[in-house]
């Protein structure tokens, strides 16, 4: 499988695993919401495989996000213009809880400085 494609596999299943925790749900209840049996949603994260295109769906409509989200780590409404800003939120979904602050610290550092009136070129 191409590296690439494992990448999106690893973003979805990060994705789904977020979800699940963050609606402080559990993946038992994803299994009987979606009525997929617990065996092949292990199998496809054991073996880094996004479901059908159905299965996507099932799992999106169960945590009530879309399944563009699911799949890219974004939403056709949260997108940004900025393609770059897309490219670093995209890869942000692949960091952990260190990371996230490390990174909130370094924009609300450079919010500050914009906000105090210091502006960088480039």
């Amino acid at each position: 499988m191409p590296y690439h494609s494992l990448m999106k596999a690893e973003l979805f299943w990060r994705i789904v695993k977020h979800e699940v925790k963050r609606q402080n749900t559990s993946f038992e209840w994803l299994y009987r919401k979606t009525s997929i049996a617990k065996g092949t949603f292990s199998s496809w994260k054991n073996r880094n495989i996004i479901p059908r295109a159905d299965a996507v769906y099932k799992i999106a409509a169960a945590l009530k996000v879309s399944s563009e989200y699911l799949l890219t780590g974004l939403d056709r409404f949260r997108k940004q213009s900025n393609p770059l800003m897309n490219e670093i939120v995209e890869t942000m979904v692949f960091f952990d809880n260190n990371d996230l602050k490390a990174v909130a610290a370094l924009v609300q550092s450079l919010a500050l400085r914009y906000a105090a009136g210091v502006k960088r070129r480039g």
